[in-house]
């Protein structure tokens, strides 16, 4: 629970960034004088029930955003020992390095400190070993790349044989 509480403050903070920030690229792009300060113009707007309505659908995306923002994806057919450098190319192919294990669960994270802003620090990817292969958990468009990537992979090792 509490992990789901700090990505939507995560997610709140970074709309509330973009609405302040297009709000800025507005006003710089009028040049005019009779453009209203951004700071202004968004308290005038807040104001407003339309402001309020916008609040509104800012905090409840930001509670929503957990649910339908992460993922899990099962490979089948897929081992994570034997197959552990098809593993190691699809991540590395996206940009994530192995950063250990935890209770049997192998860890990988964005390699850059701009990737990992941009993930707004949710840049973990989870390789669980199943009984018949392997589950990855995570930010939904990074699992459903390295999966799409990891089934490619499979599909053409049987070719390899």
């Amino acid at each position: 629970m509490k992990k789901h509480i700090v990505r939507s403050l995560k997610y709140l903070v970074l709309l509330c960034v973009l609405y302040v920030g297009l709000v800025w690229i507005v006003y710089l792009a009028d040049m005019s004088e009779l453009s209203v300060h951004p700071w202004r113009q968004i308290e005038a707007q807040l104001q407003t029930s339309m402001g309020v309505w916008m609040v509104i659908a800012f905090v409840v995306l930001a509670a929503l955003y957990p649910l339908f923002g992460f993922m899990r994806s099962h490979i089948e057919g897929f081992d994570a020992e034997k197959d552990d450098v098809r593993l190691f190319n699809a991540m590395q192919l996206y940009g994530f390095k192995a950063v250990g294990e935890r209770d049997g669960v192998k860890l990988y994270r964005a390699e850059s400190p701009l990737r990992r802003l941009l993930l707004m620090g949710e840049d973990t990817i989870e390789v669980h070993t199943t009984a018949n292969g392997i589950e990855l958990v995570g930010l939904r468009r990074t699992v459903a790349r390295v999966a799409y990537q990891l089934k490619a992979y499979k599909h053409n090792s049987r070719y390899e044989e």
